[in-house]
Order: structure tokens, then sequence, then C-alpha cells
């Protein structure tokens, strides 16, 4: 190709001559060929560039190798940056992105009802019937089937976190996030109950009574504590909210 678009020749191409030496200076080289492989066509021996020289003025980050000097200078609090995070998520992607995981301290989900009562249902206890996730009762709120354990996620290896690597024009950066198997709860069952498929939850139906008061408006909400799903691995349970509409 650089014989067929040699600018000398006849029919010859001067770009494609220089994009086609290019193309071999890079593969020829080990170093330049890994760089490449890091950063694409800016790679400059191994460094970013921008319009023929170093994008930060040549400066070598290899000092900035725990960031904290680099992001000192942009300052904290509101309107500053205090940490990596906070500085990329401001240019509007990209970067390293916060993990997140599932809060083993946190309550089950809370249940939202909306109840319409008669005036004669006034002062009186009421009744009323809904489903709920309880406890599962075959795996005990655990999710495995009986006679087998709860192990590390085979793929997180029990971390409750992967990570990713991406090339951008900053460079190569690693994106951490939940396990998508486990969703973070780093363990799971050898083999899933087959009631509730590994949850630890299943469906019931709960009765409850409840004290109605006498001179109520339309739109009263009355919580129950604890009157809504157990949390997943057998947390505590949320709420019950009750909004009642007056016919």
């Amino acid at each position: 190709m650089a014989h067929q678009y040699h600018p000398d020749k006849q029919g010859g191409n001067e770009a494609k001559f220089k994009e086609v030496n290019e193309a071999y200076q890079v593969l020829s080289d080990p170093k330049k060929r890994e760089s490449y492989d890091n950063f694409g066509s800016a790679y400059n021996d191994g460094a970013y560039s921008a319009g023929g020289g170093s994008a930060f003025g040549g400066q070598d980050f290899s000092e900035y190798a725990d960031f904290s000097d680099l992001f000192r200078g942009f300052g904290g609090g509101r309107g500053g940056f205090e940490s990596i995070f906070d500085i990329f998520s401001d240019m509007g992607g990209g970067g390293y992105a916060r993990p997140t995981y599932q809060d083993e301290s946190a309550k089950g989900e809370d249940i939202y009802m909306e109840a319409h009562l008669g005036k004669k249902d006034l002062s009186s206890n009421k009744i009323f019937e809904y489903g709920v996730l309880d406890k599962c009762d075959e795996c005990s709120g655990s999710g495995a089937e009986k006679g087998y354990k709860i192990v590390n996620c085979a793929t997180c290896g029990g971390t409750g976190q992967v990570k990713q690597t991406s090339r951008s024009a900053f460079g190569v950066f690693t994106q951490i996030g939940a396990c998508p198997k486990c969703r973070g709860r780093r363990k799971l069952p050898e083999r899933e109950c087959h009631i509730c498929s590994g949850s630890g939850r299943m469906n019931v139906k709960r009765k409850i009574e409840v004290r109605i008061p006498e001179n109520l408006e339309s739109g009263y909400t009355i919580v129950v504590p604890k009157g809504g799903n157990i949390g997943k691995e057998s947390q505590a349970p949320g709420d019950l909210v009750i909004s009642l509409k007056i016919k």
C-alpha cells in the first residue's frame, strides 16, 4: 500500500501514504502498538497528545499515582470537587463509577393501600386483607433448597462487585459496579429454593384490624409499623401505609 499511494507515483495519495506509514510504524514497534491499543490514534509514544503535544503540557502524571494532589487544587464542599468521582460526574459522564451495593441493613419495602369507607365504618374496627411478602416457610428465608448451603458468588468471588475496563481520551478507566449475578449480596444459594426461587420471600395473605377514628376526613393516612414486606435476607419489614377515603 505504501508503494501504491507513494506521492511520487502517478495516482499517488500523500494523505493515504502518511496513514499507511504511521500504521506500519505502530505495528512494527511493540511499545507503540501497546500504547495505541490503550489510547488509540493519540498514542504519541505512550502519552495522550493533542495538537502535537501533551494534553497536559508534557507533564508526567506518574507523580499523581494516588490523584490526591491532582484534585486538591479544585477545592471541596459546595461547588468544588472532593474526589475523582465528582470531577468526572460534572463533566457529564464517564470516569470511575461509584460502586453500588445492596444495603444489608435496609428494611423491606413499604406497602401502600387505599381503602374506601362509608360513614358507618367510622368509630369502629375495620379488618383489611392484603398481599405481602413474608419469610419463606420452606427455606426459612435463606433462599437455599433444603440440604444445600449458601456460598460465595462465582461471578464476583464473594466481593459483591465486578470491574470493567474501558478506554477514553483521558486514558484507561476502571468502572466498578454491583455484581449482576448476586446484585451485591456476595453470597448465593448452591441451589435455589423451589418455593421462593432463592429470594427467601413468599407471597402470603395477611389480615389486619385497624381502629377507624370517629371524626375522620377523607385522605387521612394510617401507618402500621412493620406491616409491609419483610426485608431481603430476613431483614426488618417495611410499613403498611393506608390512605382512607370517605365515600
